[in-house]
């Protein structure tokens, strides 16, 4: 990017997850046993790499979320969104992905 302080900006869908008894990742349900779409974005100082579907990213609360979709964002539309604070290199599991994917529909 030529302009200086520009970057690239991906807005990111994505479910809250929270680890069950055994340490596996989860979807994060609320009362009502239903499991709600957030969107984040990259922000300039977001650590890591995106990777694909099903990978983890830490908020800037330390919110854990699994990423379901990434789609390209205008560098002008950015403050519509929050800024997310890492990629994480963990994945959660194909079933629990699924899962996930079936609440984007």
């Amino acid at each position: 990017m030529s302009k200086k302080g520009k970057y690239e900006v991906q807005k990111f869908t994505g479910i809250p997850v929270e680890t069950d008894a055994d340490g596996k990742y989860q979807l994060k349900l609320d009362h009502n046993g239903d499991a709600k779409l957030h969107t984040w974005r990259t922000g300039k100082h977001t650590k890591g790499k995106y990777q694909g579907p099903g990978q983890l990213m830490l908020t800037e609360n330390n919110l854990t979320v699994v990423i379901l979709a990434a789609e390209p964002m205008a560098f002008k539309d950015r403050h519509s969104e929050t800024p997310l604070q890492r990629f994480l290199t963990t994945k959660i599991t194909a079933d629990v992905l699924a899962q996930g994917l079936a609440e984007l529909k």
